[in-house]
């Protein structure tokens, strides 16, 4: 295994899109994607042009995960990792890279929506890395926040 991290381009999106697509925890299909978040490849291509950042890991040049933010709102938007890469840190490392890009963007307090079930990696996999419940929810999605803070 050799793994590479880089920021993501337009052209990656059909690769990533798959890996968010592969996903078991959070499973989702294109057309939710479409239907509950306004999400298509059009829309990221679109975003990616002006106000949205990613980046991800490759395995012998095939993307195994990917994290998107946007730096309008401060979303984190994705964080997602093939299921057979799962728990060696590349969602970690991924997280860390768009979180640091949205706090040098000016934010001074970031967010993301998560699953809310304490049953779900992703529950104890943000509280672990400092991300707070904020008691708010948005569809079926907990509202998580980070703060700045100078290490």
């Amino acid at each position: 295994m050799e793994l590479r991290y880089r920021k993501m381009n337009t052209d990656d999106l059909p690769a990533v899109l798959s890996v968010r697509l592969s996903t078991i925890e959070n499973a989702i299909t294109m057309a939710e994607l479409e239907e509950d978040y306004d999400i298509t490849p059009k829309s990221l291509a679109d975003g990616m042009r002006s106000h949205v950042g990613g980046w991800l890991c490759e395995d012998s040049e095939i993307v195994v995960g990917f994290s998107m933010g946007d730096r309008l709102n401060a979303e984190v938007q994705v964080v997602a990792v093939r299921p057979e890469y799962e728990g060696i840190g590349i969602g970690k490392t991924l997280l860390t890279r768009v979180q640091d890009w949205l706090f040098s963007t000016g934010h001074e307090e970031i967010w993301l929506r998560a699953n809310p079930d304490p049953a779900v990696r992703a529950y104890g996999f943000y509280r672990k890395l400092g991300w707070q419940a904020t008691g708010n929810m948005k569809g079926g999605d907990e509202i998580m926040v980070l703060r700045f803070t100078e290490e």
